[in-house]
């Protein structure tokens, strides 16, 4: 591994077989599988109110002023690791998607037909499941705050 303790190195793992990167010679490099788990701790932070962050030197801390229920080690608890797999492999799958749309073509001649439009609809429906299942560990906030409306002491209305 040449890229730089953050506190993700163990997550890397989950994150390979969720993508189903098994095989004996990987798709993903370990870098850019780390590069998208820090990525996923920084899109997550407005839904887990600030509760990790990654610093200029990309390495990810807690949030001194919010409450965990572990102290260190490690950084990250067992608990939020499932949404950060599920978020970097969002982001990975989001990039496939994209990069692989000119294969989601189909043709046919007088013996063979071919058509890719199927494995392309398969890798959105996956893409779909993860988000769902992201949504329901960690809802999205719908709202930044209630509003509250009270009445102005020594202030009249006209």
């Amino acid at each position: 591994m040449a890229f730089k303790a953050s506190g993700l190195e163990d997550i890397i793992e989950p994150l390979r077989i969720h993508l189903g990167d098994t095989g004996p010679t990987y798709s993903y490099t370990d870098e850019l599988l780390h590069g998208a788990l820090r990525s996923s701790v920084n899109a997550l932070m407005n839904r887990w109110y600030r509760k990790y962050f990654v610093d200029n030197d990309g390495v990810v801390q807690r949030n001194p002023t919010a409450s965990y229920d572990f102290s260190n080690p490690p950084v990250i608890q067992r608990q939020d690791e499932r949404a950060i797999v599920l978020q970097a492999s969002i982001m990975i799958k989001g990039g496939q998607k994209f990069s692989n749309v000119d294969n989601a073509i189909s043709w046919k001649d007088d013996e063979i037909s071919y058509s890719a439009i199927e494995a392309a609809k398969q890798r959105s429906s996956t893409l779909a499941d993860d988000q769902s299942e992201l949504d329901i560990i960690l809802p999205a906030r719908k709202k930044l705050a209630r509003p509250v409306s009270e009445r102005l002491y020594g202030w009249n209305t006209p």
